[in-house]
């Protein structure tokens, strides 16, 4: 691809992303992405060919950048106590300044999971980050340092974090779910 042509699909995505987070998927056209963008609609059509594959690729954009904060440093953490730690620090951190990209998530998970064929990557690829939160509850269960609640039940809690929209609740919320998920501790 061009550089001319990577800078419009760029500035297609950009626009789209702002939007979606904005009014979610059902509330824009691609004719709003289009005036948005100040790129043409047949040409959006030409880079993408619906609605549903451009809100994909965004989606699983957003989702792999969720991804790389969450687990960049947590993979390195000697202990799993750490590691959870981290883990829930870093998902605050992540709604404390990507606020866009969070308020994407939180709008359209339900729609996104809830989908059938049509957004199926979109679904696959949150579903494999849930289950990559899950892992390191499930080795916290194995150690013995979670609270009594299930791996799973710990991913889904933290997993909607994002759906928290004021930013001074988010250090309490943070405090909060490290009493719930962690059993208590002296050291730290």
């Amino acid at each position: 691809m061009s550089n001319r042509s990577n800078e419009t699909r760029e500035k297609i995505i950009e626009a789209a992303r702002k939007l979606f987070s904005e009014k979610g998927y059902d509330g824009i056209s691609m004719e709003d992405i289009a005036q948005a963008s100040g790129v043409r609609k047949s040409l959006i059509y030409y880079y993408f060919p619906s609605k549903e594959i451009l809100f994909e690729e965004i989606w699983i954009g957003v989702i792999d950048e969720l991804e790389n904060e969450l687990f960049h440093e947590v993979e390195n953490e000697k202990s799993i106590i750490a590691a959870i730690k981290r883990l829930i620090r870093k998902y605050v951190e992540f709604n404390l300044n990507k606020s866009e990209l969070s308020k994407l998530i939180a709008r359209e998970r339900m729609n996104v999971l809830e989908s059938g064929s049509n957004l199926s990557k979109a679904k696959g690829r949150y579903i494999d980050l849930l289950g990559k939160v899950e892992k390191i509850f499930e080795k916290g269960k194995e150690e013995n340092v979670l609270n009594d609640i299930e791996p799973s039940t710990a991913a889904e809690i933290i997993s909607t974090v994002d759906s928290i929209s004021r930013k001074g609740l988010l250090k309490s919320v943070e405090e909060f779910l490290l009493k719930v998920i962690l059993k208590e501790r002296t050291e730290h």
